[in-house]
């Protein structure tokens, strides 16, 4: 797979190394805009290699490039960003993790109320009241992260990562214990990633769904195997 010159407007990465106890080398790649499917079997490095393009794990070698210039006019690239173009790539970027409870103890909507405080939302309360109507959590406004079911709290992490209207956009095994309904209001979100992209609009969805739940919706597959590196189907 060939990289796009510097001056492309794509989400790419060159000389990639994993971090961890047993470093995973990823070929040179890079995803077009719309919706990009990462495949491969446990232990690959697919979760990994998200937390590396979403910025909160540094790889032991190699970079990613970003479609956005940064402070000198040039690509963001990760590592290496200046603190005021890594908050750039950021601010750009909603992340959905696999597991994991945050901010126990807060309430639905002001956790969502103090996320959008720190990533400087817009109108942050109107912002927070759309994004709590949009993931069918209105109902639970008042409800404690912890009182949350399974399915609800998997709504409530696609919601936090919609507060910017990212234009990467994150996903890893965002289906696993999601509820029907909430299925398909993420089916919603993804096909409205996938029509953006086939305007013209430079905006990525990056997923892993071993469930198979939303994997019709990819523009483009990556897949890693422990042995052949990356490849496009």
């Amino acid at each position: 797979m060939s990289v796009p010159a510097l001056a492309s407007p794509t989400l790419a990465w060159q000389g990639l190394v994993l971090p961890g106890n047993r470093p995973i080398p990823i070929p040179d790649g890079f995803a077009a805009p719309g919706v990009t499917l990462v495949e491969g079997p446990a232990g690959s490095g697919k979760s990994l290699f998200l937390r590396v393009l979403a910025t909160l794990a540094v790889p032991r070698a190699g970079r990613v490039r970003y479609p956005w210039p940064g402070r000198d006019g040039s690509l963001v690239t990760f590592p290496g960003a200046g603190p005021d173009d890594l908050a750039r790539v950021r601010g750009c970027t909603g992340y959905v993790p696999q597991e994991g409870r945050v901010l126990q103890g807060m309430k639905v909507a002001s956790a969502l109320a103090y996320l959008a405080a720190l990533r400087a939302v817009p109108d942050a309360r109107q912002a927070v009241a759309a994004i709590l109507a949009r993931w069918g959590l209105a109902g639970a406004a008042g409800q404690r992260l912890e009182e949350l079911s399974g399915g609800q709290w998997r709504r409530w992490l696609l919601a936090q990562s919609q507060l910017t209207r990212p234009a990467l956009w994150i996903l890893d095994e965002p289906a696993r214990g999601l509820d029907h309904g909430g299925v398909e209001l993420l089916r919603e979100a993804l096909e409205g990633y996938r029509s953006a992209a086939a305007r013209g609009a430079l905006v990525w969805a990056v997923v892993v769904d071993s469930e198979g739940r939303v994997a019709d919706l990819a523009d483009q597959h990556l897949v890693l195997s422990s042995r052949e590196g990356w490849r496009d189907p």
